[in-house]
């Protein structure tokens, strides 16, 4: 008896301890936001998703991808348009011990394209940041501030835009962060 505690102990001794290295989290949500010098806001639907890889010291560094599906470019003059926009960003985020993550990302791509009547381009330089809160098991409320510049604008009525114009957006999503 006493040498299978031994070995029992041996082996438990031995063992690495569990650790979930990946972050796969899906999230759908709805963003709102202007422009300032086209004076027009913009909101939508979006749905992507984050993978990381997760440091032991709380710490994750990974890629975030959001596509807007189904958004409304309203400028003050003119007819609303459809507008679609799709992100990609790198982030680094860190998990707090009481349920709550933060995070910075930089936009690697970032482009609105705006349907008829309309017809233009945005390519923009974005950065964000962004709170998640886990209020059920394996479902987190976020909250990201997005903010970026205006890069190039072709076709379309927006082409003789001013290039220094700052777009600002508020995304609120819910998500379900896995790790394996």
């Amino acid at each position: 008896m006493k040498k299978m505690l031994m070995a029992i102990a041996l082996m438990l001794g031995f063992t690495g301890v569990a650790n979930a290295d990946l972050l796969i989290e899906p999230h759908i949500g709805f963003e709102a936001g202007k422009f300032s010098s086209a004076e027009a806001t913009a909101s939508g639907n979006s749905f992507g998703a984050r993978i990381a890889y997760k440091f032991p010291l709380f710490v994750w560094v990974g890629l975030d991808a959001d596509m807007g599906v189904s958004g409304k470019y309203k400028p003050v003059f003119g007819a609303e348009a459809d507008m679609k926009r799709n992100s990609y960003y790198g982030v680094l985020g860190v998990n707090l011990p009481i349920l709550l993550r933060g995070w910075i990302g930089y936009g690697v791509s970032d482009q609105f394209v705006i349907d008829s009547p309309v017809n233009s381009t945005m390519k923009a330089n974005s950065t964000k940041i962004g709170l998640g809160f886990t209020f059920l098991p394996l479902v987190s409320l976020n909250v990201e501030y997005i903010k970026g510049t205006v890069s190039e604008i072709t076709g379309g009525t927006l082409a003789n835009s001013s290039p220094s114009t700052t777009s600002e957006s508020f995304l609120v999503s819910l998500s379900l962060p896995l790790y394996f």
